[in-house]
């Protein structure tokens, strides 16, 4: 086996460890953790032998062991082990963490000054546009807020096309212009609060640095990204939640072919061309995703229609990116233009600690993390929800 094959060998085992705890929707466990790094830490000593080097992919492994982000690898659609979400939880929770420290000051025990209040945070969608390469979750194909938006009171308003008929053509001397339709509405929405409470923990994590980061990233962070990410895409529109692409009025729809996944898919794919939409990205339910890379092309015993699994897959269906997600309902798949959602901060997050009643009498704490949230989507007809095929 080369290096470049045991670097693989030993990423996929990482990769399969984190894709479990990710199909079961919960965080590493100590152990899986420990596996993990082990993994990591022999993929470190094979790079060492590749560095002199200088080739692609031992740079890609370079980058990927600084900073979370995968290698290079035949074309591979896996997720890294360090997803965005992840890596943005983390780098959100370092931020927030030295704020929470910085605001505690130091007591006559060198901590603990702040005993209950709110500390201003950095947006923790605002880490966003600091993931980089292939997107893995819907919050890397929005647009990113990089500012508070501005503006009084809870509600917003933007413009959202709602029809585009395109009657251009050549006019002789004389004639008259024909008229183009580009109709659209106003649409008045509100910013919506996420948050996250953690659970009861004891005060000396709070001076604690890295214990803090991991309960941030851990009980704060991954909570409101998912369900930010949730409502984007399926949120139901009321009390305060966002009205999710899937359920905005005016997106289009591709009913099932019976059997056939790829004719479903590729018929969506045209009703977008055909709308003179340029889609982005696919996002599937990993569930739809396995169906779709365990295709044959023959029965149950045919070789593999597609030989490099979902990388070949995006190829024949635009060379669009496959973002897969639990929070897709599945045998629902969803394509589009995602620059035409945006994500607006109203309020940047904010942590509140609480060491009263009960939490004083056992030194423990609670905190919670919050921020306002808005969501557009400014042209529906880019979109197209697909049926799947049972």
């Amino acid at each position: 086996m080369t290096i470049k094959e045991q670097i693989k060998a030993e990423l996929d085992k990482a990769q399969a460890i984190a894709a479990a705890a990710d199909a079961a929707k919960r965080d590493l466990n100590p152990d899986e953790i420990q596996r993990v790094e082990g993994h990591l830490r022999t993929v470190k000593v094979l790079q060492g032998q590749l560095a002199e080097s200088e080739s692609p992919n031992a740079r890609a492994l370079a980058d990927f062991l600084a900073g979370g982000r995968p290698p290079a690898n035949e074309g591979s659609a896996s997720k890294s082990p360090v997803g965005s979400k992840a890596a943005m939880a983390a780098a959100w929770a370092k931020d927030a963490a030295e704020a929470v420290q910085k605001a505690m000051g130091r007591g006559a025990d060198g901590s603990k000054a702040l005993v209950s209040g709110t500390v201003d945070v950095p947006s923790i969608v605002g880490h966003v546009a600091e993931i980089v390469g292939r997107p893995v979750s819907v919050l890397d194909l929005i647009k990113k807020p990089s500012s508070p938006a501005r503006g009084d009171g809870n509600a917003f308003s933007y413009l959202r096309q709602t029809a585009r008929t395109n009657n251009a053509t050549a006019v002789p001397d004389g004639g008259a212009k024909p008229t183009s339709v580009y109709s659209f509405t106003d649409v008045e929405s509100k910013f919506s609060v996420y948050a996250a409470l953690s659970e009861s923990l004891p005060l000396r994590y709070l001076s604690d640095f890295n214990g803090l980061v991991d309960i941030l990233k851990s009980q704060l962070a991954a909570g409101v990204l998912e369900a930010i990410e949730a409502d984007i895409l399926a949120g139901p529109g009321t009390g305060d939640r966002f009205t999710g692409v899937l359920n905005t009025s005016g997106i289009q729809t591709q009913a099932a072919v019976t059997g056939d996944i790829l004719t479903t898919l590729s018929n969506a794919r045209y009703k977008a061309l055909t709308a003179f939409q340029t889609p982005t990205a696919w996002v599937l339910n990993p569930a739809d995703a396995q169906k779709l890379e365990l295709l044959r092309e023959s029965g149950t015993t045919g070789a593999f229609m597609f030989r490099n699994g979902l990388a070949d897959a995006e190829k024949f269906l635009g060379d669009y990116p496959i973002v897969q997600t639990v929070l897709m309902p599945a045998g629902t798949a969803l394509l589009g233009d995602w620059d035409q959602v945006e994500l607006l901060v109203r309020e940047g997050n904010h942590i509140d600690v609480d060491t009263a009643g009960t939490l004083f009498t056992t030194n423990s704490f609670v905190a919670r993390a919050e921020g306002r949230f808005g969501l557009k989507v400014g042209r529906p007809l880019a979109f197209v929800r697909v049926t799947l095929p049972a």
